[in-house]
């Protein structure tokens, strides 16, 4: 996974990156179930009520999750006669894929 600071030297909310799971400031998210066809961007803010996905709060952090990606595999025709044909299936998720960026937070 790779972290971004928003503002290089500045406080930001407390986080922590475990495999495919986030937590920001208490905010866990599943970066491998968030996974989709195309790209994924899971804002985190501090709204009236705490921290939270979306709102309109300050940001926290913002998580981007690339889209899935595909393995194509090639498969021959039975006979001579058929064609190949081609299938597709997900590759397997790639953690270091996703970035992080936090924002500046008040402590």
């Amino acid at each position: 996974m790779k972290i971004n600071l928003k503002q290089a030297g500045q406080p930001v909310a407390d986080f922590a990156v475990s495999g495919a799971l986030v937590t920001v400031a208490g905010v866990v998210v599943d970066t491998a179930a968030r996974e989709d066809d195309v790209a994924v961007i899971v804002e985190i803010r501090e709204n009236s009520d705490g921290p939270g996905e979306g709102g309109d709060g300050a940001y926290l952090a913002q998580i981007e999750i690339p889209a899935r990606r595909y393995v194509t595999h090639h498969v021959p025709g039975e006979t001579e006669d058929d064609p190949p044909t081609e299938t597709q299936e997900p590759a397997e998720f790639d953690p270091d894929a996703v970035v992080v960026t936090l924002w500046p937070a008040a402590r």
